[in-house]
């Protein structure tokens, strides 16, 4: 393994994606009803592009310098491996309902809004899932001209997704021509790049919120603030981190910014106060995914790998896909809304990560240029909540 990259499974990692992804249900739930000053989902989603970005960079580098190459099929091929069978599920399950319950209920939008959908022909649903499948829903939320529904895709969550997948694509080949240099001019050159789209939002003033908020190039940042955090870590960078007295105030330094950000992203009709949330949320919870990788012990190591955390992190995924769809379709059901939607929320993802995603991931090793790992246990939910007692 190169040294200062994080281990094959870090389990506090999945801690971090289970809070990112709580974060994300949690602000579509209950934001907009309780006019809550903070948006966490932002933040999740942020957070999910830093750790993206960080372990992507890592798995690239970690092949170079084990192979002395990075096999781009085999890492696409990974890549479809560890998505698209989620996602196939998830759309296929989704069409079918939007076929069978052509209404506003099951195709309207930003669950929070708690306002009726308008109705809307069945070859929405098809446009929406082929706009998945290709990665670019993200465009096709910037411009509301460049398909037939009215502003935001009927499953527009998955922006994020196509976001990610766009800099998969772009990202690996940049990286080939990186490793090629010294391992200190690569991280001199992703630190210009990152810092290039850090700056980006602050000169498209002018341009629509939607733009901001969706463009591939204004989103990208917090992957950068990753891929720039695993090339530091490559050459052991981060090392002081590991017995620096200092660190923990540095802790708490982090999640301080964190959560201002956490406000700023809040302030949609403020453009300069969100883009320093942006700026702030990316650098910070990139330096987080470092701070928990050199110091797993620590107290928010130990706390992120707890073993609820952890079962909520790798089924992270399949939460996110589903919890958006599901908090619409079981909108204004009462009392008990929430907890319908959360448990459903868990259901589908507790289905998906089982049956889908653990069975596609067996396929991984005939991608691998490297020694395949031993393949993941599943625990029983009542084992995980055992351990957590």
């Amino acid at each position: 393994m190169t040294k200062g990259l994080a281990p094959p499974r870090a389990p506090a990692l999945d801690g971090m994606r289970a809070l990112f992804v709580l974060g994300v249900i949690a602000y579509h739930l209950w934001a907009d009803a309780h006019k809550w000053t903070v948006d966490p989902g932002n933040v999740g989603v942020i957070g999910f592009f830093a750790l993206s970005g960080y372990l992507i960079t890592g798995l690239l580098i970690k092949e170079h310098d084990a192979t002395g190459r990075v096999h781009m099929p085999y890492f696409y091929a990974r890549r479809a491996l560890r998505l698209l069978p989620a996602l196939c599920f998830f759309l296929a399950i989704w069409l079918a309902v939007d076929l069978l319950f052509q209404h506003g209920q099951f195709l309207a939008t930003v669950p929070s809004a708690h306002t009726p959908g308008s109705g809307v022909s069945w070859i929405t649903g098809f446009e929406a899932v082929i706009g998945a499948l290709l990665y670019i829903t993200n465009w096709l939320n910037v411009e509301p001209h460049w398909h037939l529904w009215y502003g935001y895709s009927p499953i527009s969550h998955l922006w994020t997704l196509a976001v990610e997948e766009q800099f998969y694509v772009i990202w690996a080949p940049v990286m080939i021509l990186l490793l090629r240099l010294r391992r200190h001019y690569a991280t001199v050159l992703t630190a210009a790049i990152a810092l290039i789209f850090l700056a980006e939002p602050s000169f498209l003033s002018s341009s629509g919120f939607n733009r901001i908020y969706f463009g591939t190039d204004t989103r990208c940042a917090a992957l950068f603030c990753g891929a720039l955090c695993a090339f530091i870590g490559s050459t052991n960078g981060w090392r002081f981190l590991r017995s620096a007295r200092w660190a923990p105030l540095l802790g708490g330094a982090i999640v301080a910014v964190i959560w201002w950000s956490a406000y700023a992203l809040r302030q949609e009709g403020n453009r300069p106060l969100w883009n320093a949330g942006v700026i702030a949320c990316s650098l910070a919870c990139a330096l987080a995914v470092v701070f928990i990788v050199e110091r797993p012990r620590g107290a928010g190591g130990r706390f992120l790998s707890s073993p609820v955390l952890v079962a909520i992190g790798k089924r992270s995924y399949a939460l996110y896909l589903w919890s958006y769809v599901l908090n619409t379709w079981l909108r204004d059901t009462g009392a008990f809304e929430s907890f319908l939607v959360i448990a459903t929320s868990f259901l589908a993802a507790e289905v998906s990560y089982r049956f889908v995603e653990l069975p596609a991931l067996r396929f991984k090793h005939y991608f691998s240029s490297t020694p395949p790992l031993a393949p993941e246990p599943i625990e029983p939910i009542e084992r995980i909540l055992t351990l957590s007692g």
